[in-house]
């Protein structure tokens, strides 16, 4: 039993792939595997450090700038304080501060995130220089003196800051926090200056906190794709975001850590660390850097969104072995996937042609063995498109005339019965007169030209949008939609008294139908019935003569069929008798003939009977007997044309036999072809052989 494993060929592949992967890994595997496990760190997690350890070396840049900044401003105003009690004279602070406004002036220009700067005296309680900017590239103006204007005193310190300092008692970054005197949120750098362990003077700076968390959180550039990228506190537990740049817990966000603290403080001073949180239930991880002001900066990410390709890999030398083979089947894994998803197109494509959907697109213009494939069941399905049109049209419409045929004719009337059941219309049956005449007398081709003239007379009398075709053999249907009794019965009439004729091989010939036809009136007659009602009228038309039109009354349902059983065919062939039909002329030409008179002249066929008299009666008779026949037919046509004749000639057989016959004769006007006679011949030998006391044939 074969295993189903193997029944694709897109398996099949891989498996000798896969096969082969295995067999090298085996090879290489055992010298190669400890090393590899050095070098596949998750490409992911590194690339989480990398993008921390970017942002955080610019934001570092700024702070550290902020820092020397301050720093030189505090190591200048320390140079100049030798004694604390200096800082007693309102002049020498005045001085100081003065120095100081000048130092940050020199190096703020190119640092707009520093929105405030400031020199304050503990021991006085005072602030000595206070100043702030409106914007990024306005000018610092002094807080202090506007105050002082506004309100006649001066304006309170930093409270917030201040006090945190004191708490320090060393150079420190504060937590944010709101100023309304900067009506700003911001983060303050403060460094105390020391004179004999007494703290003399404090020297600042203001961040603009809103504009320092918006620049972080903005929209990542192209190739900086990533989970969250959170500002947090030292604890990693509390984040600073736009909408609140004091803070708000993670757990609010359904963020948990799952660290202690001391694993944050280390891993944000390390790249070889990573923080585990759960996020929205879905276990994660965090890339870390720590700033200089003790704020963490974080990228993180669910691990399911985590390519991690070294997972319980190398934890052992299986788990190693099967790593690399996984790894080493990825090339045809891909190359084996596009391959299937172009077989798939085909094999789509093969089941909509099989389903009879000739419509398929492929597309597919690779130079190889699939590419020639596609192309050429391209052109295959186009191909049986246009043979399966073909097909479709000639299986509803008959060769010769080129109409519907009965298939077509059912399908046609029965989509439209369907889609317009309350509609009125009229279904006609049409039936060639005298077709196999027709035949026997001119040939099937002339036949064939009667049929094809009066499939473009119904065209042309009962309309293109009317429903046309032909039953089978001399016979034709036309189903009138969206006609009412009287219409129908006004276009049929005028079809049926209209001359029909058909040229064949240069000559004209006259023929007529018979018609019979029902009417359909909405009442959901079906289309069997239809064709059973519009049959038997056109029976009752051929009972009565033919060459005229009915439509079908329930009393036909009665009439006796029984004289149709014989067709002009069946008793021509059978009739014991040679008959004999020619234009009445003197050089006229055979219209008719039976079997038993092609029998009496010994040829055949009725091919080789026409080719023998040439397709003339004067031909039939014996030369030694033609112009007295001819003479005495004539004769006997004037002198009462309307009653029968006999006479006895010698007919000459295609044999080289003469042969004495008796025939009896009659002219008559036939509604084709003007005067005809109709003649009856019969051996001179039967005759003589007939018993003397009656004319029954004896067996």
């Amino acid at each position: 039993m074969k295993l189903k494993l193997f029944y694709s060929l897109k398996r099949k592949v891989l498996a000798v792939c896969l096969a082969g992967m295995i067999l090298m890994a085996l090879c290489v595997g055992g010298i190669s595997l400890w090393t590899i496990s050095h070098l596949t760190y998750d490409y992911e997690i590194q690339n989480m450090n990398h993008l921390v350890d970017t942002k955080a070396t610019i934001i570092n840049d700024e702070l550290l700038r902020s820092e020397n900044i301050v720093n030189y401003a505090a190591n200048s105003v320390s140079r100049k304080i030798s004694d604390p009690d200096q800082l007693r004279n309102p002049a020498f602070q005045q001085r100081l501060a003065q120095s100081v406004d000048h130092d940050f002036q020199d190096a703020t220009t190119n640092l707009h995130i520093i929105c405030s700067y400031y020199l304050y005296y503990p021991s006085e309680n005072i602030s000595a220089l206070w100043k702030a900017s409106r914007g990024h590239d306005s000018m610092f103006y002094d807080v202090l003196a506007q105050q002082r204007g506004e309100s006649g005193q001066a304006a309170p310190r930093h409270v917030v800051a201040f006090a945190y300092l004191m708490d320090q008692g060393k150079a420190a970054w504060t937590q944010p926090y709101y100023s309304p005197y900067l009506n700003r949120y911001i983060i303050s750098y403060l460094r105390p200056i020391y004179e004999d362990g007494v703290m003399v003077a404090i020297i600042g700076v203001d961040l603009d906190f809103q504009a320092f968390i918006d620049r972080l959180y903005a929209k990542p550039s192209e190739g900086e794709e990533h989970g969250m990228i959170i500002l947090s506190d030292a604890t990693g537990t509390v984040e600073y975001s736009p909408k609140k740049p004091l803070g708000v817990p993670l757990v609010d966000k359904d963020i948990h850590l799952k660290d202690t603290a001391d694993k944050v403080a280390e891993a944000g001073q390390t790249d070889n660390e990573m923080l585990s949180y759960t996020w929205a239930g879905e276990p994660s991880l965090a890339g870390i850097k720590t700033l200089r002001n003790g704020m963490n900066f974080i990228d993180l990410r669910q691990i399911p969104q985590i390519y991690d390709r070294t997972h319980k890999a190398f934890m052992q030398m299986g788990f190693g072995l099967v790593a690399v083979c996984i790894l080493a089947s990825l090339l045809p894994l891909y190359m084996i996937s596009r391959l299937s998803e172009r077989l798939q197109l085909v094999i789509e494509a093969a089941k909509e042609v099989g389903e009879g959907n000739y419509d398929v697109k492929l597309h597919d213009t690779q130079p190889d063995d699939i590419g020639e494939l596609s192309r050429n069941f391209q052109a295959m399905a186009e191909k049986v498109a246009a043979a399966q049109g073909n097909l479709t049209y000639m299986s509803q419409h008959d060769v010769l005339t080129g109409i519907l045929n009965r298939m077509g004719l059912d399908k046609e009337v029965a989509d439209w019965l369907k889609a317009h059941p309350a509609s009125h219309g009229a279904l006609v049956s049409l039936d060639l007169d005298g077709f196999k005449f027709i035949n026997d007398l001119h040939g099937h081709m002339a036949g064939d030209e009667a049929l094809r003239t009066l499939a473009k007379d119904l065209i042309e009398s009962f309309g293109h949008d009317q429903i046309i075709g032909r039953n089978g053999g001399d016979e034709f249907v036309v189903f009138m939609k969206d006609t009412e009794p009287e219409q129908a019965e006004k276009v049929i009439k005028a079809f049926s008294s209209k001359v029909k004729t058909f040229t064949y091989d240069g000559e004209t010939h006259a023929f007529s139908v018979s018609i019979g036809y029902t009417l359909y009136k909405g009442d959901g007659t079906s289309l069997s019935r239809l064709f059973h009602q519009s049959d038997t009228a056109l029976y009752a038309v051929k009972l009565r003569g033919r060459n005229h039109y009915r439509a079908y009354e329930p009393t036909m349902e009665n009439l006796n069929r029984t004289s149709l059983g014989f067709n002009l065919e069946t008793i021509t062939k059978n009739l014991p008798i040679a008959l004999l039909v020619s234009e009445a002329k003197p050089d006229g030409k055979i219209l008719f003939v039976n079997k038993t008179m092609v029998e009496m002249l010994e040829c055949r066929n009725i091919h080789e009977f026409m080719e023998f008299t040439q397709g003339y009666a004067p031909n039939v008779v014996c030369t030694c007997d033609r112009e007295r026949m001819t003479k005495m037919v004539w004769e006997q046509s004037a002198r009462e044309p309307d009653r029968p004749h006999c006479m006895s000639y010698s007919i000459h057989t295609a044999k080289g036999f003469d042969k004495p016959v008796f025939a009896i004769w009659r002219q008559a006007d036939n509604v084709n072809y003007g005067k005809v006679f109709y003649a009856t011949l019969m051996e001179a030998s039967y005759l003589r052989d007939l018993p003397p006391d009656d004319g029954d044939c004896q067996a």
